[in-house]
């Protein structure tokens, strides 16, 4: 099964990031308004055996923790404002979050730095290059809102032609 750890955007901020989505090019791809999420940690296929230990990980990871507020706040891209593929909205108070994911499955996936934020689009051209520099440049310091974190979800990705469908395998509350 192909999983990732993910903390849900709030139903209250989604307006706001559909309504910054339409601001972007056409050839853009939009994260459709359902999935967006702020994705903790990217596992790819798992095997059951594996999800049982990354399950009994995570649980532990939000005992840790108490429920929070997290303020999602400027535009960004991956990898390059001169090579974007990705274009996100950051969330600087999930760092302490992810951080802790990360250590917790690291004997089980390769680490990576932590980098909080929700994608919004993906990039599938240069031909918009200027109007995504003029949207990063004009939206660095954008203010979307603060939502109440209190659970993470190990959630399975399912691929098809007309895009990925998600849905919650477990979520676990946070303490």
């Amino acid at each position: 099964m192909r999983c990732f750890v993910a903390v849900d955007l709030t139903e209250e901020l989604r307006p706001k990031i559909i309504e910054l989505q339409e601001q972007l090019p056409d050839d853009v791809k939009l994260v459709e308004p359902e999935n967006l999420h702020f994705t903790l940690k990217f596992l790819g296929e798992v095997s059951d055996e594996v999800l049982a230990e990354v399950s009994s990980r995570l649980r532990a990871v939000a005992s840790q923790f108490t429920p929070f507020d997290a303020r999602i706040h400027g535009a960004g891209v991956f990898p390059s404002i001169d090579y974007v593929r990705v274009i996100w909205l950051g969330c600087t108070d999930l760092f302490n979050l992810q951080t802790a994911v990360e250590n917790a499955l690291a004997p089980l996936f390769k680490k990576e730095k932590p980098a909080p934020h929700l994608t919004i689009a993906r990039v599938r051209s240069a031909v918009h290059r200027n109007g995504i520099k003029d949207f990063i440049n004009r939206n660095k310091a954008i203010e979307i809102g603060k939502m109440r974190v209190s659970a993470i979800k190990l959630k399975k990705s399912i691929l098809t032609k007309q895009g990925p469908i998600y849905e919650d395998v477990k979520t676990f509350d946070l303490a």
